[in-house]
């Protein structure tokens, strides 16, 4: 009888094994073991290529060699400078036939701008012909741009010729009837004993002195992203004499000049300074001729270039934006140079992500302060400004990037004071 209960257990204990062996409860817990097991080894994977990305990013080389600065506190959007919806009502002309117009100039009816294919166009009546190149064909790359050039600031002189700064190439003369084009200032020519790498914008006064600005002898224009992480501090600005073919360094030491326009009475020049997100004023004449101020040190924005607007003041295009309650890592990483040889070593489509998407210009009377400001909260229709021309209510938006020119209605509502 105790053999057979002993059978009887034993049978039952076989049959309870063999029970649980082909249970559907277990295989469900051995899958989820195996599933378990996978997204472990995926994760496991996953962080092992993050960290070998960093540590890739950290062992690389930096191309920059950052100095630590500070901007002061990002200025409120509001009062003058309350959003609105003005740049978000803009129309895109020559879409896709005008790519990355910088600077605009108008004259009569007919409009000039510079493209990054290396073209100055002459936009007449909505026709669009190719005036003149400086450089060599292929164009359109970002290896072939130093030969192909890249023309930036333009401005007429008293003659009616268009005075250009090619970014690569230097300063030129060109005869808008005829395309002829006569080098004024080669980029192989030395200025004080050092070459201009990223020359900018242009202004002339009334008796031929030419003034322009060139951002970097660091830095070209493909590179202009190092010389504002680097907070390159090689920019200068310079007189140009055309009757003798000279030059002469008013001033140095400038990070990133950029946008450059003369007063009225041409007794001042307003001048950008685009990594510190603030404008200068230079004076031509009276008591301080020769001295420098700075007129606005806390923008809402990094300005690029500046024209007299028709109210009597100066447009200031805002190649990005910065404001007190949104975040910006150009700011942030200011004080922190390992922190922007970091960044240098993305690349520049990461970095561009990086800045707010919002389209911002500023009109500031002569001494600075500003009077009104046009917004496109969004970014969606105009994402920065790079250059502003107005004439009989319009105001033409440039841009070194997009494919189109913006084109904006001003009216009285828009005019604040």
């Amino acid at each position: 009888m105790a053999g057979q209960e002993a059978r009887h257990r034993k049978s039952k204990g076989s049959s309870q094994r063999g029970n649980k062996s082909t249970s559907p409860f277990i295989e469900e817990d051995e899958f989820e073991v195996e599933s378990h097991s996978c997204t472990w080894t995926i994760l496991k994977i996953f962080v092992l290529v993050l960290f070998a990305s960093f540590l890739i990013l950290i062992l690389l080389p930096s191309p920059i060699d950052p100095i630590s600065h500070r901007f002061p506190e990002a200025p409120a959007l509001e009062g003058v400078l309350k959003p609105n919806d003005i740049l978000s009502k803009a129309q895109h002309l020559y879409q896709n036939e005008v790519l990355g117009p910088e600077s605009i100039v108008i004259k009569g009816d007919h409009m000039y701008t510079g493209t990054a294919d290396g073209k100055i166009l002459d936009i007449h009546k909505g026709e669009i012909r190719v005036l003149a190149r400086f450089g060599q064909e292929p164009c359109g790359g970002f290896e072939n741009e130093p030969t192909c050039g890249r023309p930036l600031g333009m401005r007429f002189d008293n003659d009616g010729y268009l005075i250009v700064c090619d970014a690569y190439l230097g300063l030129h003369k060109v005869n808008v009837a005829t395309g002829d084009v006569h080098v004024l200032w080669p980029h192989t020519a030395p200025i004080d004993g050092e070459l201009a790498k990223l020359f900018n914008a242009v202004v002339i006064a009334s008796s031929g002195m030419i003034y322009f600005t060139h951002s970097s002898t660091r830095w070209d224009r493909r590179h202009f992203r190092f010389s504002i992480l680097e907070a390159d501090m090689t920019g200068r600005l310079i007189q140009y004499d055309p009757v003798h073919n000279t030059t002469t360094v008013l001033a140095s030491g400038l990070s990133f000049p950029n946008g450059l326009e003369l007063s009225r009475g041409e007794d001042f020049l307003i001048m950008a300074e685009t990594t510190k997100a603030r404008l200068w004023k230079y004076h031509l004449s009276g008591a301080n001729k020769g001295a420098m101020e700075i007129v606005n040190n806390n923008l809402p924005g990094f300005p690029d270039n500046i024209q007299k607007s028709s109210s009597g003041g100066f447009w200031v295009g805002l190649a990005a934006v910065r404001s007190r309650d949104r975040f910006s890592m150009l700011e942030f990483t200011a004080p922190y140079p390992w922190m922007r040889s970091l960044m240098a070593k993305l690349p520049q489509e990461v970095m561009m992500k990086m800045l707010p998407k919002y389209g911002l210009a500023l009109e500031i009377d002569q001494s600075g302060k500003i009077i009104r400001s046009l917004h496109d909260p969004t970014g969606e229709k105009v994402g920065s400004t790079c250059d502003l021309a107005d004439k009989d209510g319009v105001l033409y938006l440039g841009s070194y990037y997009s494919p189109y020119m913006g084109k904006v209605y001003l009216t009285q509502q828009t005019k604040k004071s």
